[in-house]
C-alpha cells in the first residue's frame, strides 16, 4: 500500500474567508441589517466555500485494488481506477500553467488535479485517458502500481 496526501494553503484560505462573508451576510441578512442581496450573496459564497475547500487538497492511494484518489477533507469525492483499468502508470513534472491553473483540470494532458507544481503520480486507462495528480512521492506509487500491472499481465 501507497499513500500521499497533497494540500494547497492558499485554496484553504480562500475558501475560509469566502466562508467568513457568507457567514457575515448570513447574519446581516438575518438581522434585518441588509436586504435580499445578502441572501444570495450567501447562498452564492457558501456553495463557493464547499467547492474549494472541496478541491483544495487531495489524497491518493495505491492499493492491491488499483488506484483511489479522494478530495477534500472529508475524503468525498473518490475516484477510483481498479488495477485491471490501469495500462501503465508514470511521473512527471508539471506545473499550473501546463494544465490551465490549480484545481481539477481537464486539458490536452487529459485530467490533472494541480495543487501544487511539480511532481504528478500520472496513470494512463487502458482506454487511453491520462489522470494526473500531484502528490510527493509519486515515484513510489506509479512504482507500485506498475508493479501490480505487472502482476496482473502474467
Amino acid at each position: 500500500m501507497w499513500l500521499s496526501r497533497t494540500s494547497n494553503r492558499w485554496l484553504h484560505v480562500t475558501g475560509a474567508v469566502s466562508g467568513i462573508v457568507a457567514v457575515g451576510a448570513t447574519v446581516a441578512a438575518v438581522g434585518g441589517l441588509a436586504g435580499a442581496d445578502a441572501w444570495s450573496l450567501a447562498g452564492s459564497l457558501g456553495l463557493v466555500t464547499l467547492v474549494v475547500l472541496a478541491c483544495a487538497s487531495v489524497q491518493a492511494r495505491v492499493t492491491e485494488k488499483g488506484l483511489e484518489v479522494a478530495f477534500g477533507p472529508l475524503g468525498r469525492p473518490t475516484r477510483r481506477w481498479p488495477a485491471d483499468a490501469i495500462a501503465s502508470a508514470r511521473v512527471e513534472n508539471r506545473t499550473a500553467m501546463q494544465v490551465g491553473g490549480w484545481g481539477y483540470r481537464l486539458n490536452g494532458l487529459g485530467t490533472t488535479v494541480m495543487l501544487r507544481g511539480g511532481e504528478c503520480l500520472v496513470i494512463r486507462t487502458v482506454k487511453g485517458k491520462d489522470f494526473a495528480v500531484s502528490v510527493d512521492d509519486a515515484e513510489r506509487g506509479a512504482a507500485l502500481l506498475n508493479s501490480l500491472i505487472g502482476r496482473r499481465a502474467k
